[in-house]
């Protein structure tokens, strides 16, 4: 049984593609990320290019997202992204 795996943010501004070589070289099909740390813009850009990139990988893998707010929660659910949670 696979496990859900923790992807760990530092406040370096590549973190977009830290997370791409971290779905390259881990097998990583479910992840929960913390994006509580980030500004409204970062999150929703980070959810929305790490969602297509992790779905290239893993179509049928899941991303978890911790976001910093309701409103961003709102922003977000408006996308067609299957393959998101918002926890």
């Amino acid at each position: 049984m696979r496990q859900d795996k923790n992807f760990k943010f530092d406040n370096s501004t590549n973190i977009l593609e830290k997370f791409k070589r971290y779905v390259k070289t881990h097998d990583c099909p479910e992840v929960t990320l913390d994006l509580s740390s980030l500004n409204i813009f970062d999150t929703v850009k980070f959810v929305v290019l790490s969602s297509a990139y992790h779905y290239t990988k893993y179509p049928s893998g899941k991303l978890k997202y911790h976001v910093p707010s309701e409103e961003v929660k709102e922003l977000i659910s408006n996308f067609s992204t299957t393959n998101l949670e918002l926890v």
